[in-house]
């Protein structure tokens, strides 16, 4: 369905098959063919509990490292620590 009308209508397949198919590809000027490399090389936010935390925490600090002219390698083993003091401790209810 996705490779016939859905994608005929308009609409944008999500599924793999549509997104390799000839015919769909022309429809879209190979939009589909050229983004699924990237989108399988992509990196998907975390989701654990204590991401949203983190990525506040990182901004700030980044933040502050910036207006402050901290050294980058200062920032960076700082962020690594905040994250991973963000995943619960092994044992703590969640």
């Amino acid at each position: 369905v996705q490779c016939g009308p859905y994608a005929a209508a308009g609409g944008q397949p999500g599924h793999a098959a549509a997104w390799d198919d000839a015919a769909v590809n022309a429809a879209a000027g190979n939009f589909y063919m050229n983004t699924r490399a990237t989108l399988e090389g992509s990196w998907v936010r975390p989701r654990h509990d204590g991401y949203m935390a983190f990525q506040q925490a990182a901004s700030d600090r980044i933040n502050l490292g910036l207006a402050e002219k901290h050294h980058a390698g200062r920032v960076v083993a700082d962020l690594n620590r905040l994250f991973l003091e963000s995943f619960p401790a092994p044992g703590a209810a969640g």
